[in-house]
């Protein structure tokens, strides 16, 4: 019998938040890479926590209402991957043997908010540490390049999931 893919990352995602009254989430960072997104942790959290395994991979556009998934990949069984802080997953790519929806990542759009969210725990089982999350923007810079705009989650945008206006 088949399992839906987006079940299995609620699953994962319910599991990990209801495994420990003390569980968390630990923030993701963005990044550009060739004009591509690109998903990692910081280095505090790398020198904190080690480095997580990571088993899916999923962007939301939260601009929408309700949130749609844009893209996601999630590996099979007990497969994972490190993170590195200085390393990063980017955008549209996936390990070969991931389950990924859809199999061709469409293009962001400016002006949208994004919310990702990297599956895994640290090595360390007595760790609290659930996943990796966060939230961004894309925006045009004054030469047309894109940037990322990192949300913050202490901001009235994070909650409003609104992309703020650019001067």
């Amino acid at each position: 019998m088949p399992i839906c893919h987006k079940s299995l990352l609620v699953l994962a995602l319910m599991t990990c938040m209801s495994a420990s009254a003390t569980s968390r989430m630990a923030y993701a960072e963005v990044q550009l890479k060739n004009g591509i997104p690109c998903f990692t942790i910081s280095q505090q959290e790398e020198a904190r926590n080690g480095l997580p395994q990571i088993s899916a991979v999923v962007l939301t556009d939260v601009s929408a209402k309700p949130a749609v998934e844009v893209w996601s990949f999630l590996l099979p069984g007990t497969a994972t991957i490190p993170v590195h802080a200085k390393s990063c997953l980017l955008y549209g790519l996936a390990p070969a043997t991931a389950e990924v929806k859809p199999p061709k990542a469409p293009p962001l759009k400016t002006g949208r908010m994004y919310d990702v969210f990297l599956n895994g725990r640290p090595a360390d089982p007595s760790d609290p540490t659930c996943g990796h999350v966060g939230k961004f923007c894309l925006i045009t810079g004054i030469s047309g390049e894109r940037k990322i705009l990192r949300i913050d989650s202490d901001s009235q945008a994070w909650i409003d999931e609104i992309c703020p206006v650019q001067k």
